[in-house]
């Protein structure tokens, strides 16, 4: 299945969805909602970036809605799958 470049999946746990979140709130980003699911959102000196979320207990999707064009997908896809492992879905 394909998806959009701004869209991927990695099948993980509990822990590296709050390791994903704790790192994006330590970086100054703000997260709505709770481990099923929510909203990203932060600023960089670039422009802001806005996303979501979503959690079954086992795979974590991650949609960015919106980002600056200088920032490339890959350099945020990169950072999540260190922290999640290899992804499921790619764009």
């Amino acid at each position: 299945m394909s998806q959009a470049a701004g869209t991927r999946s990695w099948r993980c746990g509990p822990d590296a969805l709050r390791r994903a979140l704790d790192e994006f709130r330590r970086f100054g980003g703000a997260v709505s909602g709770g481990e099923s699911g929510g909203g990203l959102r932060t600023s960089t000196p670039l422009g802001s970036l806005e996303g979501s979320y979503q959690f079954d207990g086992e795979v974590l999707t991650v949609v960015i809605a919106s980002k600056p064009a200088m920032i490339p997908y890959e350099m945020i896809w990169n950072r999540l799958d260190q922290i999640c492992g290899p992804p499921i879905m790619i764009a």
